[in-house]
C-alpha cells in the first residue's frame, strides 16, 4: 500500500509540473481618477461573478460568489480607475443538487482546505492601468489590476467589453487565474512537507480557476 502510495503522489507530482500555467503579473500602483471624474457605484444585485473548476479527470463545477461593493471612475468616455470587492462567503454552486454533495462542496471550498473564507471572508481587485483595445470578439478595452485573494496579491491583465451609456455602465470580462500563485491549494499549503493524502488530493485538481466578472453600475 505505502508503495502505491508513493507511486501514485510521484505521477501526481509529473502531471502538475506538465500544467503549470503561469497568470500572476508584478502588481502595480492603484489608479487614481481625477477630480472631475464621474464615478459609477457597482451595484451588487445587478452583477455577478461566477466561477468555474475541475479535476483533472474532466469533473467540472461552477457557481457564484457575490459582489460586496465597487466602483468604476469615468473621465469623459474613457474608463480611468475602478475597483470591486468579492464576498467570499457567498460561494455558491450551481452544478450540484443538496442530494449530490452540493453542500459538501461548498464547505470544502469554503474551508482551510481552499479559500478560507473565515480568516479571508473578502477578495479585492483594484485597476491599476486601461488600454483602449480593439479586437474581433468586441473587447473595447484591455484592463490590468492587481488581484487580492487569501491576503495574497498579484497583477492580472484581460481583454473586457466596456459599456457607458446615460443610465450607467457596464462591463464584462472572463480570465483565468492558477490557484497556486494565490495560496489555494488542498490543505492550505504548497509546503513539499505536506501530507500524501492532501499532495494527491491537490494534484488531482485542475491549477486553473476560470471567473466570468459581469458589473452594473449607476451613478
Amino acid at each position: 500500500m505505502k508503495k502505491l502510495i508513493l507511486v501514485l503522489a510521484a505521477a501526481a507530482f509529473l502531471a502538475a509540473c506538465g500544467e503549470s500555467k503561469k497568470t500572476a503579473e508584478a502588481t502595480q500602483e492603484v489608479a487614481q481618477a481625477g477630480t472631475d471624474a464621474i464615478v459609477y457605484s457597482i451595484d451588487p444585485a445587478a452583477s455577478k461573478v461566477l466561477w468555474a473548476g475541475a479535476k483533472k479527470m474532466d469533473v467540472q463545477h461552477h457557481g457564484t460568489v457575490q459582489l460586496n461593493s465597487g466602483s468604476l471612475a469615468f473621465e469623459g468616455d474613457q474608463l480611468k480607475a475602478g475597483n470591486f470587492t468579492i464576498d467570499m462567503t457567498s460561494i455558491a454552486n450551481e452544478d450540484l443538487t443538496v442530494d449530490m454533495g452540493q453542500t459538501k462542496l461548498i464547505g470544502h471550498l469554503k474551508s482551510a482546505d481552499f479559500f478560507m473564507v473565515d480568516s479571508f471572508p473578502t477578495a479585492h481587485f483594484e485597476i491599476t492601468r486601461v488600454e483602449p483595445l480593439e479586437t474581433e470578439d468586441g473587447a473595447t478595452h484591455k484592463i490590468y489590476g492587481n488581484l487580492t485573494i487569501k491576503d495574497q496579491t498579484h497583477g492580472i491583465s484581460f481583454p473586457a467589453i466596456i459599456n457607458q451609456t446615460e443610465a450607467g455602465t457596464t462591463a464584462q470580462a472572463q480570465f483565468e487565474i492558477n490557484r497556486n500563485e494565490w495560496g489555494i491549494v488542498w490543505g492550505g499549503s504548497q509546503e513539499t512537507n505536506k501530507g500524501v493524502v492532501d499532495f494527491l488530493k491537490d494534484n488531482l485538481l485542475q491549477d486553473m480557476i476560470q471567473f466570468n466578472v459581469q458589473l452594473v453600475a449607476h451613478q
